[in-house]
Parts: C-alpha cells; structure tokens; sequence
C-alpha cells in the first residue's frame, strides 16, 4: 500500500512537469509529419474567424517600438486561448530582434507583438489565423533634428558715451549680449597691453565701466578697440571685441583747417560754406578777415557757417572787398584757434552782361552761353520762364540748353534768369527795352509725304506718313492721332520721344464714310456709262499732347470693283417676241371645269449695265381679273442677269381670253415695259 502510494506521487509529479513545460513555452509544437494517416484527434483548427489588427502608431520613429495588436473573434466571441497568431513583417524586427517571422497565442481573443527598426522606411505587417490574413502598414521616420542651443558667445554693439577724456574716470555703458560674468572691460589703443576699465556693474546686454586714463601723446584724440571678457578665470571665459567703438579726446582741441567748400562766393554774403578739418570743439567762432560768419552747425570734423557780406570783412567794415580773406576758426572755451591765409574768395556780385544767341526753336536743344560775374555753382537758370539744363559753370560764364516747351507750335519770349542756389542770389536779364529777351521760335509739324500702295488707296488700305517736327512735350514724349474723313485713326507708332526732325507713321484708312462721285466712262463693248469716281479726303496730323496739327489731303480711289456700267437695260426674253403682235398663250380644257394655267415672262437686264430694278407689275384689260402674276416686284437684277415672273391663267368661262401685263423700271431707256397674254379656254 505505501508503495503503490509512492508510484502515484511520481505519476503526478511528471504530470505535473509535463503541464508545466507544455504552460511555459506559448508557441505550440508543430505537428510530426504527416504519414498519410488520419491526423490525431483533439482541438481542431481554427477557421472562419473575425480578424482585426491594428498598430499603436502608424509612423512611428527609428528605434522606438511599435505595439501590433491582433484581436480574433469567433461568431461574436473571443477564439479559445491559446489560439496560434503567426506574424510577420518586411522591415525591422519582432521584439527587439531582427526575427521578422513570430508566432503568438491569444488571451482573451487577444495576441500582440512589438515591432522596431534601425532605420527608416517602410514596413508591412501580416497577421494569419487558420485562413484569415489581415496586414497593417507602417512607416518608420528618422527623428527630427534637436534646435541647436542658444549662443553663449558675448558680442559687443556700442558704447554710451562714445567720447571720453583722457584723463579717464569717466563713466560709460558698454551694450551687447550675452555679458555672463564676472566680466571684465578692457580698452585697446594700440600699446603693448591693453588698458583695463573698473566695471562697475552688469547684466546681461550691458555693462557700466568707469574708463582708465590713457596717454594721449601729441594727438587730438586716439581710438580704442573695446573688449569684453565673460566667465573672467572660469574655463568657459568668452571674449567679444570691437574695433574703434571708443574715443579719448583732449579737453581742450587744437582747431585744425583742412579746405572750406565752396571756397568762394558773393560779395554780398550769405554763401553756406563747409570747413573741414578736426579739433572744432562747440562753441566756436569763425571770421571771414574781420567779420564774425553765421554758425549753423558744429562737428569735430566740420562746421557749417553762412559767409558775411564781403564790405565786413574789412578793417573799417565798408567799401568793395572782392579776392580772397582768411579765415579764423576759435574754440572759444580754450580760446585756441588756427587762422588760415586766402581760405575764401569774395566775387562780384551776380550779374549778367550778355548771352547768345538770343532765339531758337520750341523744339529745344538751343546751346546758350551766359555771360557775367558772380555765378557760384549750383546755379538754375530759366530761359523765357522755362528751366534749363545748366552744362557749365564758371564764375563768369554759364553755358545751358534749353528744354522744349510744352507747346513747340506756339511761340514764347522772356528774359535770362540766373540763380545762386546756395545763397538765392539772383539776376534777370531781357527784362526791360534795353535787354533782348529769349524767343522761342514755333516749330509746327508739316505732313511732307503721303504714300499708298501700288495702285492708289482704297477704303482700309495702309498709307505711310511723313511728319517733320511732330514735337514732344515737357516730358519728352508725346501721344499722336490722325484723322480722315472725320474718323480718328491710331498710327504705329501711337507715341514718340523725338520731336523734330523726320517721322513716319502708318495708318489703316477706315473702310467706310468715304462718300465717292460718279463720273462718266465707256463700257468695253463702247456704251457711255458711268462709275464711281476718286475723292481727295482731308488727312489730318494731331499731336494730343502739345495740341498741334497739320493737314494734308490724300487721294482715295472707290472700293473694287468698280466697273463701268450703262443704266439698266431690260427686255423681255422669254416669250420670244413677246409683244402685244405676238402674245403668248395658254389654253384650257374641260369646259365647265376650268383649270389653272402657269406660264411664265422672263426680263432680263442688257450685259455692262447697273443693276435693274422692277416694281409695280400690274395686269389690266377685259379679262384682267382671270389673269394674275407673281411676284409684283424684282430688285438688283445685276448686268446679264434676269427675273422671272409667273403668269397663271383662271378662266371662268370659254373662249379666246386677253390681257396686258405692265412693269415699271428703273431704266431711263425702258421705263415700262408692256406684254399682251392671250389664253383660249375650251368649252
């Protein structure tokens, strides 16, 4: 009994073990080959079930993982666990691994697998269970690039104030970014070392930096490169520098005289003139020879004065002072000053003695030299109230040309006017009876050519035009129409830059609202005739910028074709013969049952003639109204053509039946014609 007892503990000790292993591994084992023999019985395979796959993310990033999640159901409910779920991929690797092929069983209807990659692209995942097979895409991405970290590097903008003394001592703020410290503030002025400034405080874009002194030496003043060290005695110390951003200067400056611009001017005053130099401390003060100039404006390296009245200059303050004067330029606080021999030059006043020559045309281009003294460049010059184009200045000639005037055809006179521009000295010459004013001659455009083509113009036939002088406005342009037969027509080209001289135009003459004559002709077969005859048509030339015109005429020939024609000619041609002696006829049988009869009358309009118009045909006689015809009218029967008419016949009783029929012409030799119609109708 204890050992069979002990055998039992054995059995179910293996069994144990056997269950244990079959729990710990969750892919089954495959099935031995086949034999041919029917398979073992147990749990059948799984078909015909619901298959959903899904993917935690579809684009997730290289070397992250992605959760695949297979989810099989069968008629509604989860398949039992332990179902297989063969997965596989075409990129990357099943749980961590480069296994793209894995099986996995359910729990809960449920089965899932990681999937990562190593690089980028894409891959498709498979899920099967028994003959269900569902895939889901994914694309791996590289990840996206990190910002850079911001820059620590210190830089250096300006310095507030930018001048010192010196003697140092001076508090300035330096401004930049990025100031980590403890910092520290050096001025390099080209010495051996740098000089250190005492900073006093900083943030992070600006520090405040008492100066050091410096030596200045024989110089007015000395640039400095400012340099700014961060993290100072760190292992991250920075350093940013700037060339020149600091100048030391003397308190009390030398005034030193480079040139004076313009170096001349009237000898009434009033010349803004530039000194340029260095040393120029504010206040100062500047003497043309013994006269105090107006100071406008102060730099260390210019001033800008207005020169006095040349008479001031003088010792007594009086009298003509023309030639050059010196200069005196005196820093009033140090009272230093620099006097410069000549630096100015007085001329005499504007004036202008002649100027040729003394007209020239509208057009413009007219060279006109000015004679006189005084001229100070910049000057403007207006010739008859008209501003020129100044070519050259001296101090006694001014050479200009003149623009053209806004209306070339229409002439304009008035005097020379000179202007200083820097002082508005002024001068006006032609003005009065003693003095010739400028005269703008008229220059009128003139149609020279008109040409057509071969043959003569006809109505929309180009013609090539000549103008002389067409002119520009003010601005160097100008728009241009002609005209003809009271139409206004757009040449090529429509606008011009150059307004004298020869140019030619095209024009499309208009196709209609030409109204021609006619005149006598003889036909080729010999007849007098008549056709329409040429006309001379007013072309008109219009500049629509400066309002001139000119006229010409053109002559236009009538359109094609236009042949010579007699008046209308008609006779009658068919009946032949057809005249009261030799009526035509029509008859009729069945008496008592009369019956319509058709015949028909031709007119035909002789060859070499005009068009042929009949009206008003008529029928008339004893049995008029058993006779009709149709139609009662034919217009533009054209030469060689005809017109026919029907003739119907509607006896109301037997016998021999006549009528006349009548037409109306518009032909001078036929102005009626006459048929007689005879018909018999049978009894």
């Amino acid at each position: 009994m204890k050992f069979t007892n002990k055998r039992n503990a054995w059995v179910l000790l293996l069994m144990l073990v056997l269950l244990l292993g079959a729990c710990k591994g969750e892919s089954p084992t495959a099935p031995p080959p086949s034999s041919g023999n029917p398979p073992p019985t147990g749990t059948p395979p799984v078909t015909n079930v619901d298959l959903q796959l899904t993917a935690s993310s579809a684009t997730p990033l290289v070397d992250s993982t992605v959760t695949i999640t297979a989810n099989v159901t069968q008629n509604g409910q989860p398949v039992p666990n332990g179902t297989a779920v063969e997965f596989s991929t075409t990129g990357g690797g099943f749980n961590n691994t480069n296994v793209q092929e894995i099986v996995r069983t359910t729990t809960n209807g449920v089965a899932s697998v990681t999937l990562s990659s190593s690089t980028s692209g894409a891959a498709t995942v498979r899920a099967t269970v028994g003959n269900v097979t569902r895939t889901v895409n994914l694309t791996f991405s590289t990840r996206p690039p990190l910002d850079p970290p911001a820059s620590t590097v210190p830089t250096v903008s300006s310095v507030t104030p930018a001048i010192g003394i010196p003697g140092g001592g001076q508090t300035v703020r330096v401004n930049g970014t990025n100031f980590a410290g403890p910092v520290r503030v050096l001025f390099d002025t080209g010495a051996a070392v740098p000089i250190e400034g005492f900073v006093v405080s900083s943030s992070e874009t600006s520090i405040e930096v008492i100066t050091p002194s410096v030596n200045l030496g024989a110089g007015q003043q000395l640039l400095a490169d400012v340099i700014v060290i961060t993290r100072a005695g760190t292992a991250n110390e920075q350093r940013a520098e700037a060339e020149d951003l600091f100048t030391f200067r003397n308190e009390q400056l030398q005034p030193r005289f480079g040139t004076a611009s313009p170096n001349s001017g009237p000898i009434n005053g009033g010349t803004r003139v530039t000194i340029f130099g260095d040393g120029f401390q504010s206040p100062v003060q500047v003497l043309f020879g013994f006269a105090e100039a107006k100071v406008i404006n102060v730099d260390y390296n210019q001033i800008l004065v207005e020169a006095p009245a040349a008479r001031d200059t003088s010792p007594t303050g009086s009298g003509t002072v023309t030639g050059p004067v010196p200069v005196t330029i005196r820093n009033i606080n140090s009272q230093l000053e620099v006097l410069v021999p000549d630096a100015f030059r007085y001329v005499s006043d504007l004036d202008i003695t002649s100027y040729r020559p003394i007209n020239g045309p509208s057009t413009g281009g007219t060279t006109i030299t000015i004679d006189g003294t005084g001229f100070v460049a910049p000057v403007d010059v207006l010739v008859a109230g008209v501003r020129a184009q100044v070519l050259e200045v001296t101090g006694s000639r001014i050479v200009v040309r003149t623009p053209a005037l806004a209306s070339p055809c229409s002439a304009q006179g008035g005097p020379i006017q000179v202007t200083n521009v820097n002082n508005g000295d002024l001068e006006i010459f032609g003005d009065n009876a003693d003095e010739p004013s400028f005269t703008f001659i008229a220059v009128e455009p003139f149609i020279t050519a008109v040409a057509g083509p071969v043959g003569g113009a006809t109505p929309g036939s180009p013609i090539a035009v000549t103008v002389r002088d067409p002119g520009v406005g003010a601005f160097g342009t100008a728009d241009i129409r002609f005209e003809v037969a009271g139409r206004q027509l757009i040449p090529s080209p429509n606008t011009i830059t150059q307004g004298s001289g020869n140019t030619s135009f095209t024009v499309a003459l208009p196709t209609s609202g030409f109204t021609f004559p006619t005149v006598a002709c003889t036909t080729p077969g010999g007849l007098a005739g008549t056709q329409l005859g040429p006309i001379d048509a007013a072309l008109v030339f219009r500049n629509l910028t400066t309002a001139c015109i000119s006229g010409a005429t053109i002559p236009i020939n009538p359109p094609t074709p236009n042949a010579c024609l007699t008046g209308p000619r008609p006779s009658v041609t068919d009946p032949l013969g057809g005249t009261c002696a030799n009526p035509p006829t029509a008859s009729i049988t069945g008496a008592g049952n009369p019956t319509t009869t058709q015949d028909s009358i031709v007119i035909t309009n002789a060859p070499e003639s005009q068009p042929l118009t009949i009206s008003n045909v008529t029928v008339t006689g004893a049995n008029a109204t058993e006779f009709s015809i149709t139609p009662t009218s034919a217009t533009n029967i054209a030469a060689g053509g005809n017109a026919a008419f029907t003739l119907n016949f509607a006896p109301t009783t037997a016998g021999v039946k006549t009528a006349t029929v009548t037409f109306t012409t518009n032909s001078a030799t036929a102005p009626t014609i006459t048929v007689c119609v005879q018909a018999t109708a049978a009894p």
